[in-house]
């Protein structure tokens, strides 16, 4: 009786092995000759865009089958147009992957009728924290913040989601600025040569690596750092306050430090919802192999790119803790973020 027991338990252990083996199997199969879309939801050039690509170049080396990767542009209120068009557009087989401005978490968090979730995204991966700066043209003189705490100062934004409008709006409420934020710029090349032309008298939000790849700018001293979106000051950028340091109050502090978050999450690369795990797997696992591969690592740092990735899951958490940012904090960030005239 115990010897067709344990027979009886053998067999069902072979059929269930040979049964997930043979789901990896297919799954391994999937991408062979298939096409891939990476959407990337910026304009072209800039930071996002030049990740982007370099993704879709090195990461299809690791996927099994070797399959085509396409990267595509769907800009549109920073990365917000991208994000919706991810989350309940785009097929969930793992043929369909984005990069997005990390400020699409904070979207979702100030705007409950966004539609789409970011927590609920399949996070595949980071490349690097970003380092995002508000600017000052040194030409109109504005070299400090403290000049935007004296008199009016034009900036560039993009949309009115993006942390190019929203964080000049939260320092005018609260660390006493007078930004005047200027919308609609597609992406940061525009934006960069309106400050140029004098169009503008600074830029709200630039990464800092498209800001070091204009080496005219640091030669003649264009450009000065007001502040850093973040909750300390980057070890590239010491002199520069972060956005949590001009607070005058704990409570504020909190909700700056809020807005702040978005950095270390970062440049990423993301899957929609209800993506098959065993896929996902692979587009994990692969992404791993190419952020450690010295090829793609020299390439990035060529394009002003400094690798520093981190995998999926702990990227995943990171995503839920500002999801789940206490509603207090959140009401006020909603509150000091809403559009200015």
């Amino acid at each position: 009786m115990v010897g067709r027991t344990f027979a009886g338990w053998a067999c069902g252990l072979v059929l269930t092995l040979g049964t997930v083996c043979g789901t990896a199997a297919q799954e391994a199969d999937f991408y062979a000759n298939k096409t891939i879309s990476l959407v990337i939801g910026s304009g072209e050039a800039g930071v996002y865009d030049l990740g982007g690509r370099l993704m879709a170049r090195h990461l299809k080396k690791y996927l099994p089958g070797n399959p085509t990767i396409v990267p595509r542009n769907m800009p549109g209120a920073s990365s917000v147009v991208a994000a919706e068009y991810l989350y309940n557009v785009a097929p969930r087989d793992g043929l369909v992957l984005c990069t997005v401005q990390p400020t699409v978490v904070l979207n979702r968090i100030l705007d409950p009728s966004a539609k789409y979730h970011a927590d609920k995204f399949n996070w595949i991966g980071r490349v690097q924290p970003v380092v995002l700066v508000g600017l000052g043209w040194n030409a109109s003189g504005v070299n400090a913040i403290a000049k935007a705490r004296e008199q009016t100062v034009i900036v560039s934004a993009s949309g009115a989601s993006g942390t190019s409008a929203i964080v000049p709006w939260a320092l005018n409420r609260l660390a006493g600025t007078k930004f005047r934020v200027i919308r609609g710029y597609e992406s940061q090349r525009p934006q960069f040569l309106a400050m140029e032309r004098g169009e503008v008298q600074g830029v709200g939000s630039a990464s800092l690596s498209d800001v070091l790849e204009n080496k005219s700018w640091a030669e003649q001293k264009s450009v000065n750092y007001l502040y850093a979106i973040a909750q300390k000051r980057s070890k590239l950028l010491p002199d520069t306050p972060a956005i949590v340091e001009l607070a005058s109050n704990d409570a504020d502090r909190q909700v700056l430090s809020l807005l702040g978050s978005v950095t270390e999450i970062g440049q990423t690369l993301i899957a929609p919802p209800g993506v098959p795990a065993a896929r996902l797997d692979i587009l994990r696992k692969a992404f791993n192999a190419m952020v450690a591969d010295p090829d793609f690592i020299a390439e990035a740092a060529r394009l002003g790119i400094i690798v520093d990735p981190l995998p999926g899951a702990a990227l995943s958490s990171l995503v839920s803790a500002a999801a789940d940012a206490p509603e207090p904090i959140v009401e006020r960030l909603r509150d000091v973020t809403r559009p200015q005239q």
